[in-house]
């Protein structure tokens, strides 16, 4: 699932001396024992030469754990998605979704490894890369570092706080059909949003990442399961006179932030690279970046129709609604999602609370730094809780999130490297074409974000009134 990129970083950091509450440091590069020597010039100097040799990870490994960090909540809004726009442009709209984040993604490795060759260093972080972007490129532009930095703060803190209130809305609401079908408890999405918190809060004092290594790999393996049997249970819905190949095309910035939101795994992207031992594979043609979002585009792209076939214009914005709760496989897949979340829950904690405790106190004299660790993972916990239960509408905050991902998952990558490539000192017609290229790229970028933006406040609004 999306929140498995904390366990990549921890793979990455396995081989060095950290204590237990770190994961990972946005600012510093993965240790490597190779240093490139002085005399070596940018030219003659390839990061690809510098791969992880202790505990390296190679190219089914690297795609295995890319593959079931994309994997996660958000697919639960693909068939409401789907049924905005049509089966149709539902198809095209998320294959080219698809076709521009995979190549926002390789612009991003690009600039990486020039940046590396500049710079005469084995990789970088997310925020290493934006950072030396900007410090490298035009004066004019060097002068928005911190508003670059600030962004990617945002981005890794507030972003991943919406998908901790996600999986909050989820549990929730898991919890909500299972207690009034069974029980017979008119129990509201609040309640049991802060009647999980009572199992959440402790779960998210655990400091040791290895205690959660083994559940996440049962969480990916639940969530294939999960998608089988939602897809497999027998409904009494008549759809067949429902399905659209064309829908409303007003909706697609709806549309285009749930898939969207659906794909975000940038922040896993970087690590998994730097603990490959063969680099230069994770981008090749064959590679893992093209062979793992090419199978991730083909699998939404089933469930999502599939979905929408299944339920039709009832669907609603997350699937496990529509379910039929007297099914004993509703209350399979319930269970097993509900458990799968929790751990979701406390691994993303891990990766906000790593980038607040690693770059704003880790340097710090504290007098109780154990208390102040778990009061910080008290605050994150509890900022969740607040998100959630403010905008209990799984449908909106996945929009909102894919929303707020696109600023720095697609349009950022493209951004960095149209500074990259406008600094190229001989500009020849293929230069001149790659930034046109970016430019295009970056407009339709944030033509879709402000769009996608303005339908998410509109929901919002038509949410409170």
């Amino acid at each position: 699932m999306v929140s498995n990129s904390v366990l990549a970083v921890y793979n990455c950091m396995s081989s060095s001396n950290q204590s237990d509450h770190q994961t990972g440091d946005l600012e510093k590069p993965p240790p490597c024992d190779k240093n490139p020597t002085k005399e070596e010039s940018s030219q003659d100097y390839d990061p690809h030469s510098f791969g992880n040799e202790h505990y390296p990870s190679f190219f089914w490994g690297t795609a295995f754990n890319m593959f079931k960090s994309i994997l996660g909540t958000g697919m639960l809004a693909l068939p409401f998605a789907v049924k905005s726009v049509g089966y149709g442009v539902a198809i095209v709209g998320i294959f080219l979704g698809g076709c521009i984040y995979t190549h926002a993604v390789h612009l991003l490795m690009e600039v990486e490894y020039e940046l590396c060759k500049k710079l005469k260093t084995p990789n970088l972080t997310f925020l290493g890369i934006v950072t030396n972007t900007f410090e490298q490129g035009p004066r004019s532009v060097r002068k928005f570092i911190p508003v670059a930095k600030f962004l990617t703060y945002f981005h890794y803190v507030f972003d991943k706080s919406i998908t901790n209130s996600i999986y909050l809305i989820t549990i929730g609401g898991n919890m909500q059909i299972i207690i009034n079908h069974f029980c017979n408890v008119d129990l509201n999405i609040v309640s049991a949003i802060s009647a999980i918190m009572i199992v959440i809060i402790p779960l998210s004092l655990i400091r040791n990442l290895k205690f959660l290594a083994p559940f996440s790999t049962l969480t990916s393996v639940f969530c294939v399961i999960n998608v089988i049997l939602i897809v497999s249970i027998p409904t009494d819905y008549d759809s067949s006179s429902d399905l659209k190949a064309i829908a409303d095309i007003t909706k697609f910035p709806d549309f285009f932030g749930l898939s969207l939101g659906a794909f975000m795994c940038t922040s896993i992207v970087v690590p998994l690279k730097n603990n490959m031992r063969y680099p230069k594979t994770f981008t090749s043609s064959f590679g893992v970046v093209n062979v793992t979002l090419s199978a991730v585009v083909v699998l939404y792209c089933i469930f999502g129709c599939l979905g929408y076939l299944k339920y039709g214009d009832s669907l609603q914005g997350n699937i496990l609604s529509n379910l039929p709760p007297d099914s004993l496989l509703t209350l399979v897949v319930l269970n097993l999602y509900t458990f799968s979340v929790c751990i979701s829950f406390i691994l993303m904690l891990f990766t906000i609370f790593d980038t607040i405790w690693s770059n704003l106190f880790v340097n710090r004299k504290m007098s109780h730094p154990i208390m102040a660790e778990y009061a910080l993972r008290m605050f994150i916990c509890i900022t969740a809780y607040c998100l959630a239960v403010i905008l209990p509408d799984f449908k909106i905050m996945a929009s909102l999130s894919g929303v707020m991902g696109t600023l720095m998952e697609e349009t950022m990558p493209i951004l960095l490297h149209t500074l990259m490539v406008f600094q190229k000192k001989k500009k020849t017609a293929r230069v001149y074409l790659c930034l046109l290229k970016d430019l295009i790229l970056l407009s339709i970028c944030s033509f879709l974000f402000f769009a996608a933006l303005i339908q998410v406040i509109r929901s919002i609004v038509k949410f409170y009134s």
